[in-house]
């Protein structure tokens, strides 16, 4: 009896010492873990330790999920389960204050970085064998994605940033070579795109930009010792060849077009403009510039209306002029010293004229009159040099001596009958008349219009006649009676 009764008295010693120990392991995880059931009836779970860490149920000897405290906050680690990559795949925590989680490769080198810098995010990728590949920065009113090369430097790089409130802000990539020269760059913004190019050291050496203007194409040889620029505008568009960087102010060649017409400009080493070919509305033109670009040679077509060349001296005083027209050809030659001095020859419907003048006074006109050519000559003295004037007539040709007024003094005529010289006064009245008719000839003195003295030769010989003031013949030689009307024979009635 007694056995049974001592073995049951150890077996519920035994028993309350187990009872005991595990209310003791209860206590302390009463310590860390604790079960609250809130308003909904839900109970919730909360554990409360420095360092929690989950093995997996198949192999405890490996940690799977590792989290704890530190003095900037918590972590967490998530491992690798092979026992030769025992360092954690996935660890988030806290650095610095901040949230920090990095991927990291079996050799525990990270392969993704994410944490704030600023007050912004930040990623970080990186290569197999831990270097840097790609880099995201967020930013204040934009961000980047740099794609690197293993020794940091950008390849490759997206940025945006936003302007000043409804600008739109502006976006960049740009692309770079392994000594982080830029090659090739992408910009756009709220007013449009653009496209820079070229090999390294030499970003711009082909651009492309297009605006709310109008695009432009700009491409610069190696040293931009050559460069082409083009450009379309709403009104215009320009083809330009330079010698050197655009703008530039050396040689160039521009070809344009628009709603003005067309042109073609070479310009001088010096860059000023060499020539000038334009097309416009109704007119053509091409232009010779001097060095300093002031023209010299000008060619013109109007259309419809005219053509016309002027020839220019080095300070920019015409020279030269030749019009043609419908109505009217002409040739204007001036003086390199006075402008005012020189020659114009031009042909009206089919009359041909020809003028000299010096100082804006006529020396010298030739031209067709109603009868045939004339030839006008002037006097130096503009108040009282004279005129002569040489005219053709539909027989012979005349002669007129006048004063700078046009009153003739001398006239030399040819006429059918023979030659005549008539003397006129001041007021261009004839007072002298010598000439031939047919086979006589005579002189004819007058004096305010009346007939003074007359000298005639006719084919019975030779006549004096005298007249009184009145015209009434006072004496005659040789003498004739006053009936005798046939002595003298037919005497020529007038020159």
């Amino acid at each position: 009896m007694s056995d049974p009764l001592t073995q049951m008295q150890m077996s519920l010693a035994e028993l309350q010492r187990e009872v005991q120990g595990l209310r003791g392991r209860l206590d302390t995880l009463e310590k860390f873990v604790s079960v609250e059931v809130d308003e909904a009836g839900v109970e919730r779970v909360y554990i409360e330790c420095t360092d929690f860490t989950l093995r997996p149920a198949h192999d405890r000897r490996f940690i799977a999920i590792q989290m704890g405290a530190q003095e900037d906050g918590g972590y967490l680690g998530i491992h690798y389960l092979r026992p030769e990559f025992g360092a954690p795949a996935i660890l988030l925590g806290m650095e610095h204050d901040l949230p920090h989680i990095q991927l990291k490769g079996r050799d525990f080198k990270p392969r993704v970085d994410l944490f704030i810098e600023e007050d912004c995010g930040l990623a970080a990728m990186f290569n197999g064998d831990g270097a840097p590949g790609v880099v995201m920065r967020a930013r204040r009113g934009g961000g980047s994605v740099a794609v690197l090369q293993p020794d940091g430097r950008a390849r490759g790089v997206l940025m945006h940033e936003e302007g000043e409130a409804g600008t739109g802000g502006k976006t960049d990539l740009i692309f770079a070579t392994d000594q982080a020269e830029t090659i090739l760059k992408l910009h756009a913004d709220a007013g449009g795109g653009l496209l820079t190019m070229g090999p390294p050291g030499q970003p711009d050496a082909a651009s492309m930009v297009a605006r709310g203007q109008g695009p432009a194409v700009l491409l610069h040889s190696p040293e931009s010792e050559n460069s082409v620029s083009m450009m379309a505008a709403a009104h215009m568009a320009e083809v330009c060849v330079h010698r050197g960087h655009v703008p530039g102010d050396e040689a160039r060649t521009s070809l344009m077009a628009g709603d003005f017409g067309s042109s073609l400009v070479l310009y001088q080493p010096n860059g000023e403009r060499a020539v000038d070919i334009s097309a416009f509305d109704g007119m053509s033109t091409l232009t010779l510039n001097d060095a300093e670009a002031n023209p010299c040679v000008v060619l013109s077509h109007h259309h419809g209306s005219h053509s016309n060349l002027t020839l220019c001296s080095q300070d920019e005083k015409e020279g030269v002029r030749l019009l043609a027209g419908q109505e009217v050809s002409s040739m204007e030659v001036k003086s390199p010293l006075n402008e005012d001095t020189k020659v114009i020859a031009a042909v009206t419907g089919e009359k041909p004229l020809m003028m000299v003048l010096k100082n804006k006074r006529g020396l010298l006109m030739l031209g067709e009159g109603e009868q045939g050519g004339f030839v006008c000559t002037y006097g130096l003295d503009p108040e009282k040099a004279g005129m002569a004037t040489l005219t053709g007539g539909p027989v012979a040709g005349g002669l007129v001596l006048a004063t700078m007024d046009g009153t003739a003094q001398l006239t030399l005529d040819a006429t059918d009958q023979g030659g005549r010289l008539m003397i006129n006064n001041d007021l261009g009245f004839q007072r002298i008349a010598m000439g031939v008719h047919q086979e006589s000839a005579g002189i004819h003195l007058n004096n305010t219009g009346s007939m003074g003295v007359q000298a005639i030769a006719t084919p019975k010989g030779g006549v004096l006649i005298v007249s009184d003031t009145e015209g009434n013949i006072v004496a005659t030689l040789p003498e004739r009676e006053e009936d005798d009307t046939d002595s003298w024979g037919e005497l020529p009635s007038g020159f």
